[in-house]
């Protein structure tokens, strides 16, 4: 329940200031705790006492206080200190919000260490697909023949193949560098078009470095 003469923020002070005019008791009269909470508020936060009871219901409502009978009197029991009413409640909408935050936040922490772990993987590949290509491929410049592509330009050639198709992959590897066919279906049949891609450009970026013969 709120009131509409009050802004939020008035109304949480004053439910401070109720809460406060305990002070050390946990039980006070109804009307003992309107006295002092007039005297501690000063002159400028004067409310009625029919007012009063409408902060007191209030407060009950949000569990701050609870209403009881004591010596034949109404009295009200104190179940909070100041600072538990300190940061006013959450609105649905705001909770909404808040764990869309938080959801989002977890969703951008798992493709951080999603794209993380995709980059080893990719690293990882390029090696192999090296490692495969300097098998089959003569090492030097003296022992490859004038016709022969290099390394990295076969990397190129498998790349742009690879871009139109697995088929035009395969093929571009059987007519050029036919040794190196089944380890790299092989490669591509395990890891998939996508990562072999991404391992094919990671090669030509230079994130592996190559050194030329």
């Amino acid at each position: 329940m709120s009131y509409a003469y009050d802004s939020e923020d008035l109304e949480r002070e004053r439910e401070i200031g109720i809460v406060g005019a305990f002070g050390w008791a946990v039980i006070e009269f109804e009307v003992v705790l309107f006295q002092k909470f007039l005297v501690m508020s000063g002159p400028t936060s004067f409310i009625t006492e029919e007012m009063f009871r409408k902060y007191l219901l209030n407060m009950e409502a949000k569990g701050y206080i609870s209403p009881l009978e004591f010596l034949g009197k109404r009295a009200w029991k104190r179940l909070v200190i100041e600072t538990e009413i300190e940061e006013p409640a959450m609105t649905p909408e705001e909770v909404i919000k808040f764990i869309a935050e938080v959801q989002e936040a977890g969703e951008k922490k798992k493709k951080k260490k999603a794209g993380e772990h995709r980059i080893r993987e990719s690293k990882t590949l390029a090696d192999n697909i090296i490692r495969t290509l300097e098998q089959v491929m003569p090492g030097t410049r003296k022992q490859r023949k004038p016709w022969e592509s290099s390394l990295l330009e076969h990397v190129e050639g498998m790349h742009k193949a690879l871009i139109e198709s697995k088929e035009e992959f395969l093929n571009y590897i059987k007519k050029n560098i036919p040794p190196a066919y089944q380890p790299l279906q092989k490669l591509l049949n395990t890891n998939g078009e996508e990562m072999l891609l991404l391992s094919l450009r990671v090669i030509e970026s230079g994130q592996r470095a190559y050194p030329p013969h």
